[in-house]
C-alpha cells in the first residue's frame, strides 16, 4: 500500500495576514465612500446659487393727451399809408427844327436837338430831376436813306450821366426808324455835361435822362 501525504493546515500567521489585509481593504473602501460623499456635498454647495429677488418696479405715472388745439395769436401788420403824389406837369412842346442842306464836307447835320425835361421813374410815381447842363452838344448826322426818301421823324434816347459829364447806358425809348436811332445814339454818345467835382468821375450822378431829337427837312 502506498501511503497518501497528509495536507497540513495553514499556519496561524498566514490567517492573521489575511484578516489584516481584509480590514485594510474595508477601511480604505469606507474612506473612499466617505470622501466621495463629502466631495459630492461640497460640489452641490458650491454649485447652488441663491435666487436674487429683483426690486419691484416703481409705479408708472399715466398721462392723458388731450386733443385741444390752442390757436396761435395773429399779429396784424398795418400797412403804411402812402401819400398822394401830385401829377407831373404836361411835357414841354418840342418844336421841330429844320435840317440844313449838305455842307462842303458832304455831311448833312440836323439842327441842335431840343432836349426834353428828363424824367426818372420811381416806385410811387415819376419825379422830375434836371440833369447837369450840357457843355458839348454834337448834332446828329441825318441818315442818308431817310434823306433820299425825304423821311422826317424823331427819336427819344434815355441815358445816364457820370460825374465826369460823359453819357453812359444809352437806350432807345422810341424812334421812327432804325436810321434815326443809330444817328441819335452816335450823337448823344459824344455829348458832354458839366462835371460834378464832389463825386468820383465814374459815379453816376443822373439816371434816366431822356432827350428827343427831331429830324426835319427844310425846302429851298
Amino acid at each position: 500500500m502506498t501511503a497518501l501525504p497528509l495536507t497540513s493546515s495553514p499556519s496561524l500567521p498566514s490567517r492573521q495576514q489575511a484578516v489584516s489585509a481584509a480590514a485594510r481593504w474595508i477601511t480604505a473602501a469606507s474612506l473612499a465612500v466617505i470622501i466621495t460623499f463629502a466631495l459630492f456635498v461640497l460640489m452641490k454647495v458650491l454649485i447652488h446659487v441663491e435666487l436674487i429677488r429683483l426690486p419691484e418696479p416703481p409705479d408708472r405715472e399715466t398721462f392723458t393727451i388731450s386733443e385741444v388745439v390752442v390757436p396761435l395769436p395773429v399779429t396784424r401788420t398795418e400797412r403804411p399809408v402812402l401819400e398822394a403824389v401830385e401829377p407831373l406837369p404836361a411835357p414841354p412842346v418840342i418844336e421841330r427844327t429844320a435840317a440844313e442842306r449838305p455842307g462842303e464836307d458832304g455831311m448833312t447835320y440836323a439842327s441842335a436837338p431840343v432836349m426834353a425835361e428828363p424824367v426818372i421813374e420811381a416806385e410811387l410815381g415819376s419825379v422830375a430831376l434836371a440833369p447837369t447842363p450840357l457843355s458839348i452838344r454834337v448834332p446828329p448826322v441825318y441818315p442818308g436813306r431817310e434823306l433820299e426818301r425825304g423821311v422826317t421823324g424823331r427819336c427819344t434816347i434815355r441815358y445816364d450821366i457820370l460825374a465826369s459829364g460823359a453819357t453812359v447806358n444809352l437806350q432807345v425809348v422810341a424812334c421812327d426808324s432804325t436810321g434815326f436811332a443809330r444817328a441819335s445814339l452816335a450823337a448823344v454818345e459824344r455829348w458832354r455835361h458839366e462835371t460834378v467835382g464832389a463825386a468820383a468821375p465814374d459815379q453816376i450822378v443822373n439816371r434816366g435822362v431822356e432827350t428827343t431829337l427831331v429830324f426835319n427837312l427844310e425846302e429851298g
